[in-house]
């Protein structure tokens, strides 16, 4: 007999995806967060705005589940393969593939003035983006300590804001292209700032 409790998780996750769906969808390419409405999400993913509202407190804290956290597995997780080069350039390549890709890159426009002046939308982001993914690079600067290729002070806070800080500033501000060149680049400058030698 099929326990009711995995029945309601299902049908609950099915909800979850079908809003979250859906939001990217309303979204577009455009990453429009400014016109998106709870009314539209509940109408396209055929759940009761109640059962949005039980989940996320408003639009901006939908829009940064459905663009930001929900797609943290995304990105690559860099596993050791004996480079520490190689394991950050697809640490900050990652980030750059997921910012170029529509709607993220353009939602993060319109989130970023929100994650700014809302607290608590702030701290949901830091804790459930910026957080796990300075974890994920921790490993990478232990192993470029241990190699050599780092200094044993290496700040990994100070590094995850290297190498995503001037991507996010060129989708906000500069407007220059979000590419593999600039993860490269990226990566260079961080292994000349904090090389032993």
């Amino acid at each position: 007999m099929e326990d009711p409790k995995s029945k309601s998780d299902g049908r609950v996750e099915r909800s979850r995806r079908a809003i979250l769906d859906s939001t990217r969808d309303l979204l577009g390419d455009e990453g429009d967060i400014g016109s998106l409405t709870i009314e539209a999400v509940a109408a396209h993913s055929g759940v009761a705005k109640t059962t949005i509202y039980r989940h996320w407190r408003d639009k901006w804290e939908l829009a940064l589940d459905a663009v930001m956290i929900d797609m943290l597995p995304g990105f690559t997780n860099p596993v050791d393969v004996g480079d520490t080069r190689k394991e950050l350039i697809t640490f900050v390549n990652s980030v750059i593939k997921i910012w170029s890709t529509p709607p993220y890159g353009a939602a993060m426009q319109g989130l970023v003035s929100e994650i700014a002046t809302q607290p608590e939308l702030a701290r949901e982001y830091r804790e459930r983006v910026v957080d796990p993914r300075r974890d994920q690079l921790a490993p990478v600067i232990e192993r470029g300590v241990q190699r050599g290729d780092l200094r044993p002070d290496t700040d990994v806070r100070l590094v995850h804001e290297l190498l995503v800080g001037p991507i996010l500033y060129r989708l906000l501000l500069s407007g220059g292209p979000l590419n593999r060149k600039l993860g490269t680049h990226l990566v260079e400058a961080v292994l000349d700032g904090f090389s032993p030698r």
